[in-house]
């Protein structure tokens, strides 16, 4: 038996048909349903009824299933390839996204862009190009001016030579203890060298270097050592031309309206040591020598500072040269330079 209790003032009662209370005239609460009855309505009847709902619930809505589950498959098939789209966000959806491809796409678009580049590198070139002309343009132009040369042959008659004797290899080494040696053959090229600077830098045409007309020189250096003077006329009255015809080297030069004869000459003397210390007794204790390099110098300079020696240089219409050395045994050095 189920005890009713009034929620007001707490009176009970056992008469599950009363409605109010007794005490209070409160409207008690209802009992609860017993288990297996909903309001009355017994637990299998109830089952019974959802059963029934439930199977013609699966005959009526099977047809409109089956067209879903179809209509889901179509649609899968028709997205795409059939295999599973990863969920976003997944793991798997990392190495999806579709940027690799406009990155394909836009490797090829920069060589593409790159290549409109040469045209632009061409034009440059050209502009580089025109200068460097346009200046040699300038110094041809120049040295023609500054260097009239006129058109004429050298002619030498050699049908009789004679070259004069030339200074032994042991006359260029000194007597005097402590002298370095020196390099005759060097010491003329280097010469040669230093005159072709000078016309060079006047604008002039360099020099050719003639051996024989070097072996005429060097016998004059010689011949001076040996006879002991300094002068283009030797001791026998013979000059640079005369010396020249002897030889067979009459240096005759032709220039079409006129023609110029005799090959010319510049000479120099110098010692073989700069400077030199001596004892109270006068007796030369220390020298200081000179290199191959100081006599050239000094050579060149010394003409140079001449009037006479550098219109001998410099003159536009000398086509060679020769150079010859001779050393003396008290260490001088005479020098021969020969043009035609």
């Amino acid at each position: 038996m189920v005890r009713i209790t009034c929620p007001k003032c707490g009176a009970g009662t056992d008469n599950p048909a009363q409605k109010f209370c007794t005490q209070c005239g409160s409207q008690l609460p209802a009992l609860p349903a017993p288990a297996g009855k909903i309001a009355g309505i017994p637990a299998w009847a109830i089952a019974g009824a959802v059963i029934l709902v439930v199977i013609v619930a699966l005959a009526i809505l099977s047809p409109l299933l089956m067209q879903v589950i179809s209509g889901s498959t179509s649609s899968a098939g028709a997205a795409g390839t059939g295999q599973v789209q990863p969920v976003p966000g997944s793991t798997t959806a990392t190495p999806l996204p579709v940027t690799t491809q406009p990155a394909v796409t836009t490797l090829p678009a920069t060589p593409a862009t790159t290549a409109t580049t040469p045209p632009t590198t061409v034009t440059r070139t050209t502009k580089v190009t025109t200068r460097p002309t346009t200046a040699a343009t300038t110094i041809a132009t120049t040295v023609i001016t500054v260097t009239p040369e006129p058109e004429g042959t050298t002619l030498i008659t050699m049908s009789v030579t004679s070259i004069p004797a030339q200074p032994p290899s042991d006359s260029y080494t000194s007597a005097t203890p402590g002298a370095p040696a020196l390099d005759p053959s060097a010491l003329e090229t280097r010469i040669h060298e230093l005159i072709n600077v000078q016309r060079q830098q006047n604008g002039l045409s360099t020099l050719s270097y003639d051996s024989f007309l070097a072996d005429i020189a060097r016998g004059h250096s010689y011949d001076m050592v040996l006879r002991n003077f300094f002068e283009h006329e030797n001791p026998d009255g013979q000059n640079a031309r005369a010396r020249g015809d002897e030889a067979g080297y009459p240096c005759v030069r032709d220039f079409g309206t006129y023609y110029t004869e005799g090959i010319s000459e510049n000479l120099y003397q110098g010692y073989r040591y700069n400077t030199y210390l001596t004892a109270p007794n006068g007796t030369i204790v220390q020298y200081n020598w000179n290199t191959v390099e100081q006599i050239a110098n000094q050579a060149v300079g010394g003409w140079m500072n001449s009037s006479g020696h550098r219109d001998n240089i410099l003159d536009y219409r000398l086509r060679q040269e020769g150079i010859g050395v001779a050393f003396s045994a008290d260490d001088r050095i005479y020098v021969t330079e020969n043009f035609c």
